[in-house]
């Protein structure tokens, strides 16, 4: 398998594991098959605005707070300074604020200047003891394709298959997780399990096996 690189260049590899999103694999693989075409288009993606604080002080010192009211502009709080000594971190607390979002969601559009604003005066009214001061850096990510979501008939119709049409050519992502919500366990657990399946579909189709098979 050849895998050309878009600043020019070219590198021969035995076998490509694919570990980008569905989007991503027909892109880089379009003579892939007309069904594994459609299996991938129809992978529906959720995509995150995530921004990550750097704070004086902790805000209440609790892991994960997940958020139900409405008006708060994210969907959960996370301390990992209540996980991970505030050591690390120079003495001062890091602070994820995760929005989850649909493609068209028009949310994507706002400036990292207005994200901050809004994440900032919400913290305000959630914890009292919070001030604006304590923010010493404030950044935005943005994903868009971060969790399938696993929509009617999904196993069936649209979670991708780890062989391709193409020989040698697999693909290990997020959207096989059919049962999930792509929180850290499972993400490993499918890493750990793909890579023993992938490990036993080489050695079954290495030289020496072929001939231990022949014979």
């Amino acid at each position: 398998m050849e895998v050309c690189l878009a600043g020019g260049g070219a590198y021969a590899f035995d076998r490509v594991v694919l570990t980008v999103p569905c989007g991503q694999v027909l892109a880089l693989c379009p003579d892939l098959s007309a069904s594994e075409r459609e299996r991938l288009t129809s992978v529906v993606y959720q995509g995150i605005v995530c921004a990550s604080l750097l704070l004086r002080k902790p805000l209440a010192g609790f892991y994960i707070t997940n958020i139900t009211d409405s008006w708060v502009p994210f969907t959960g709080v996370i301390e990992m300074s209540a996980l991970v000594d505030p050591a690390t971190f120079g003495g001062n607390a890091l602070v994820y604020l995760p929005r989850y979002l649909t493609q068209d969601d028009g949310f994507w559009q706002k400036t990292d200047a207005e994200i901050r604003e809004t994440f900032v005066a919400a913290l305000e009214r959630m914890y009292p003891n919070f001030d604006r001061s304590d923010v010493l850096a404030f950044q935005v990510a943005r994903v868009r394709e971060m969790l399938a979501v696993s929509t009617l008939h999904y196993s069936e119709r649209s979670r991708p298959s780890l062989r391709t049409s193409l020989p040698n050519v697999y693909v290990v992502n997020s959207a096989q997780i059919a049962n999930g919500t792509l929180n850290v366990n499972e993400t490993v657990a499918l890493a750990n399990s793909s890579a023993h399946e992938l490990r036993s579909l080489f050695q079954a189709d290495a030289p020496d096996a072929r001939r231990l098979r022949q014979a």
